[in-house]
């Protein structure tokens, strides 16, 4: 296997953890749970921007900073996806 197929399997995995991660949140998103999925998406998508610099996925800089702002986007879609998805509650209480 080579370097860019590991990168992608591991990013792949980072997408799913996060996406299951609304699930098992939703039920006690205004108990924490929101904060708990807000955390885990910020430090997936800091992992998801450094893997293709880790793994040389582009096989130049310029290359890695493409995979990297391309991994990007994809974070922030599966992570509002999985938060439409799990229907979590983002606003508790007004007053």
């Amino acid at each position: 296997m080579n370097r860019r197929t590991v990168g992608l399997g591991i990013a792949g995995a980072i997408f799913a953890t996060v996406f299951a991660l609304a699930f098992i949140v939703a039920p006690s998103a205004c108990e924490g749970g929101f904060g708990v999925y807000f955390v885990s998406g910020v430090v997936a998508l800091a992992m998801l921007v450094s893997l293709p610099f880790l793994m040389h996925l582009g096989g130049s800089v310029l290359g890695s900073l493409g995979w990297a702002f391309g991994l990007l986007l994809l974070g922030i879609g599966v992570w509002l996806a999985g938060l439409l998805a799990a229907n979590v509650t983002i606003l508790c209480r007004l007053f």
